[in-house]
């Protein structure tokens, strides 16, 4: 594969590789505008990421953990609307149409129904949060911004 790494070919991509895309959801890979790191509540060790992603004039996040959930673990992610600093509304990922639902066994990552930022007046922020059973294990949030 070095060879073909030089000639400019891409090597085939590994199921490790294919989950890798940021920002993406059912309509492809977006941009990147923010990130934060999703930490342990017990141990402050980072277990993933979270993005807050675009598409075009539409705000939405992007929860990533490094590992994927175990027996009893699910993880959450909103993105938050705030309008001239105040909070206004929110959306999840087990929200239709649009989110891909909750991160559950076997998963990793998930993706929230877009918001509208078309008003300049609007700040986005995205957060996640990782829970065995019912109690919080890590959570993570970027900065308001867009």
């Amino acid at each position: 594969m070095a060879g073909a790494a030089l000639l400019g070919l891409a090597a085939p991509a590994s199921a490790g590789i294919q989950e890798a895309p940021y920002c993406q959801n059912d309509r492809g890979i977006q941009t990147v505008v923010d990130t934060g790191p999703i930490k342990s509540i017990s141990t402050g060790t980072r277990v993933g990421t979270i993005f807050l992603c675009k598409e075009g004039s539409l705000y939405f996040a992007f929860p990533y953990y490094y590992a994927t959930m175990g027996a009893n673990q699910t993880a959450q992610g909103w993105i938050k609307r705030y309008d001239n600093g105040s909070w206004v509304g929110e959306l999840n990922c087990d929200q239709e149409p649009g989110g891909n639902q909750r991160i559950k066994l076997g998963e990793r990552r998930c993706w929230t129904p877009n918001l509208n930022g078309d008003a300049t007046r609007y700040t986005f922020r995205a957060v996640t949060e990782q829970y065995s059973g019912n109690n919080l294990i890590a959570r993570g949030a970027t900065a308001i911004g867009r």
